[in-house]
């Protein structure tokens, strides 16, 4: 019996996607809690996993955040779009380029392209999301999201500044009906359902979850006379899980998603309606996504377990990106991507005496292939008002082989410090093939600015097949990396934790995927190297007043080697993706909760980052405007790094309020700060975001016996629009000539009601 307890809780755990060395600490006794008897500590109910994970991030040696489904819905978070400053040294790039990619930057780390590799990686239920368009995720059925900041080595995948792990519903014994719908602003609508329970009590389970997502465009574009940045999702989820014996756990998990959301929409400063678009392009987009995941746990013995993550997945995505908000049509780009992506994780984690080892092999395969038309480069002709183009077709197929093997220890040296060991061993391989074609005879296309039918003629080419072909190139490269793992925990006093680490973590290599140069087939066939970071971090965990009141608190310091930008290389003489730099960052973070009285709760953080590109190896370039502005137009050394806040903090406070109502009546008030910010590396002030202050509130019901809840929630309450994306471009540095001065804003204060039903 004690045996079948142990493998329902660590199947329970495996499935939900606690790491490993978290599960073994589970499954073994735990000797600082005496009182509590081995059911109670082995034993871990579908209601308590959350929290479970929350308080086994307590002993973790490094800084986490877990958010349980109960927070996450006392805060209004719809979507992992919503995670920012919900815990410290957190940003989101919000001019992602579709509603379903998803760009994280922790620390100062992060990819600035959304289809690029994620430099903080995103896991569903231990699946690796191998690019940031797709890593967006509704959360009608998510049970919790992880939060790791630092690079952490046992993950499958290897992440370079830290991990979103989502977990999702696990069917079991346990029947869950609920129903969800919801309406807003601007015509928005949700509606939803979720079902879990056994099919055959003790031995089949299944459950099936699906969220519709709609609303109208906030903006509207005068050039086309349509509404743009909209939202058209559908995700959806089903699983199924056996149990035949008491130690074979396996879950068959499918999922699929259709985001019919309009591409970004940009706006322009110079605009008398700043608010206003006014690009011919009318974003469209059709991504269509599908993903089948098999998890598969053993006990070997009571002490030791394996388990199994298999999954695959793809996507399509048939786009048209106005990149700028330009009127000429000027760096955008008709497109079409595919990616299909294999992935295996073969785990064996157990406890032996004092030690709890975590140990596997992680192989992954992707296909990503771009078919993309673009204009190459724009020119003004030296005659005023004309502008040449050179519009080409890329074909790109780029193909990633990685395999890893990671082991990681955490050994009880006293009942007061523990130790933790680990290293990974990766080897990555990637090939790249690509033909470059022109798409009309003879390379360039000259119109002039003030015929607007030129610009539909501009269209037209845009959206041609090829015409003459280029060139046709190949090439591969190979690199090894060993990332290794030290940390220490000491527990200095009742319920207080102090840890120091040193970690160390990549992001892969590759070829430019975005390469187009007519001129030169290096830009295409030049490699440019794995990105490497080393984190020091030192901090505290502490646990007050029986678990009332917590605060956590980390120093750290990130130390990044060949810092990967895409600029101007002098080694090629080209502007292309190389390693152009070595960089830092240092920080403060802080994370605090208290239940003050049995009815009010408060929780805050707040962090504090600096970051410097302390070398670059690129050329430095500038232009100077009318009235001697200098726009930098390359990253320099001593700029810091893009997407890094100095300061971001937000305190909530929920109360429920003494009314003489059937069931529960609570307000929630959420308080958000976000430090101004440079959205490039150039790190000029036309693409500087300025400080946002954001005040959201929600009044939430729940009835007498908590089968149904209904939340009024305000977002953006002071109606503040602000830049999240501005950038002024020019044509060949000409200063006389400005291209474009492209915006994009938050969203202006919406109000949304929504009720829920379990039944």
């Amino acid at each position: 019996m004690r045996l079948k307890l142990r493998l329902a809780a660590g199947a329970a755990m495996a499935l939900v996607g606690l790491s490993a060395t978290q599960a073994a600490d589970t499954l073994a006794p735990d000797s600082a809690d005496a009182s509590t008897t081995e059911v109670d500590r082995v034993l871990v109910t579908a209601a308590r996993q959350a929290e479970r994970k929350a308080a086994l991030a307590q002993s973790d040696p490094a800084s986490i955040s877990v958010l349980t489904a109960e927070r996450l819905d006392q805060r209004g978070v719809a979507s992992t779009l919503d995670l920012v400053n919900l815990t410290p040294n957190l940003y989101q790039p919000r001019n992602t380029m579709s509603y379903s990619a998803a760009q994280y930057f922790l620390r100062g780390i992060g990819e600035l392209d959304a289809q690029g590799e994620p430099s903080v990686g995103t896991f569903v239920d231990g699946v690796y999301i191998t690019r940031n368009l797709g890593a967006m995720q509704e959360l009608l059925d998510i049970a919790d999201i992880q939060i790791d900041r630092g690079p952490v080595i046992h993950l499958g995948h290897q992440v370079e500044g830290g991990a979103v792990r989502l977990t999702t519903v696990v069917p079991d014994n346990q029947v869950r009906r609920e129903l969800l719908a919801g309406y807003g602003s601007f015509d928005e609508v949700k509606l939803g359902g979720l079902i879990s329970g056994p099919l055959v009590e003790d031995k089949v389970y299944g459950s099936f979850a699906i969220s519709r997502h709609q609303r109208d465009g906030i903006d509207v574009n005068r050039t086309l006379n349509r509404r743009e940045n909209n939202i058209a999702l559908t995700q959806a989820r089903a699983k199924l899980r056996f149990t035949p014996t008491a130690d074979l756990d396996f879950t068959l998990a499918v999922d699929g998603a259709a985001d019919d959301s309009l591409n970004r929409g940009y706006g322009d400063l110079r605009n008398a309606d700043q608010f206003g678009l006014y690009s011919p392009i009318y974003p469209k987009n059709r991504y269509r996504q599908a993903g089948v995941t098999a998890t598969t746990l053993y006990r070997l013995s009571p002490a030791y377990q394996l388990s199994s993550v298999t999954a695959w997945r793809v996507f399509e995505d048939h786009a048209n990106y106005d990149n700028t908000g330009d009127r000429f049509a000027r760096n955008s780009s008709p497109l079409r991507y595919y990616d299909n992506a294999w992935s295996q994780d073969l785990k064996l984690t157990g406890t032996t005496g004092k030690a709890h080892v975590v140990a596997g092999v992680y192989l992954l395969y992707e296909d990503w292939i771009t078919r993309r038309n673009v204009n190459a480069s724009t020119t003004f002709s030296g005659t005023p008002n004309r502008i040449v183009f050179t519009p080409v077709n890329a074909a790109i197929d780029q193909k990633t082989y990685n395999a890893a093997a990671y082991l990681q220890t955490d050994y009880e040296v006293s009942p007061r410090l523990s130790v933790t060991a680990g290293l990974r061993y990766n080897l990555e391989r990637h090939t790249t093939e690509q033909t470059l074609s022109w798409l009309i005879a003879g390379g360039d296309h000259t119109i002039t600015v003030t015929d607007v039918s030129q610009v539909a003629d501009e269209l037209n080419i845009l959206y041609g097949s090829p015409a003459a072909q280029a060139w046709h190139v190949k090439a591969h490269k190979s690199w090894t990396q060993l990332l290794p793992r030290l940390s220490a925990t000491f527990q200095a006093a009742p319920g207080v934790k102090a840890y120091a680490s040193i970690s160390q973590g990549a992001k892969s290599g590759g070829f430019d995927f975005r390469a187009n140069s007519p001129g030169n087939s290096r830009q295409a066939t030049t490699p440019y190297a794995p990105e490497k970071v080393t984190t020091y971090e030192a901090g505290v965990k502490s646990d007050f007043s029986g678990g009332r009141v917590r605060l956590n608190g980390a120093v750290f310091w990130n130390d990044f080697k060949d810092i990967q930008i895409s600029a101007y290389d002098p080694l090629t003489a080209m502007s292309r993706r190389f390693n152009a730099g070595d960089g830092h960052s240092v920080g403060i973070e802080l994370e605090a909760a208290a239940q003050v009285t049995a009815a009010w709760s408060l929780d805050a953080t707040a962090s504090w980052l600096d970051t410097e590109l302390d070398t670059y190896r690129g050329t430095y370039s500038q232009i100077v405007l009318a009235g001697g502005d200098v726009l930098p137009t390359a990253a320099h050394s001593g700029s810091p790094l893009p997407n890094a806040p100095k300061f971001q903090g937000r305190i909530a406070s929920d109360y429920r309020l003494p009314v003489s109502l059937p069931g529960e009546l609570s307000l929630g008030v959420d308080l958000s700060y976000q430090g101004s910010t440079f959205l490039t590396s150039a790190a000029s002030r036309y693409n500087r975001m300025p400080p946002q202050t954001t005040l959201d509130a929600a009044l939430r019901w729940k009835s007498p016996d908590g089968t149904w809840r209904a939340a009024l929630r305000g977002r953006n309450l002071l109606n503040r629009r602000y830049l999240v994306w501005s950038g002024l471009g020019t044509t060949n540095g000409t200063p006389a000539y400005p291209t474009f001065y492209s915006a994009s804003w938050t969203d202006p204060r919406t109000v949304y009601l929504e009720v829920r039903h379990s039944f």
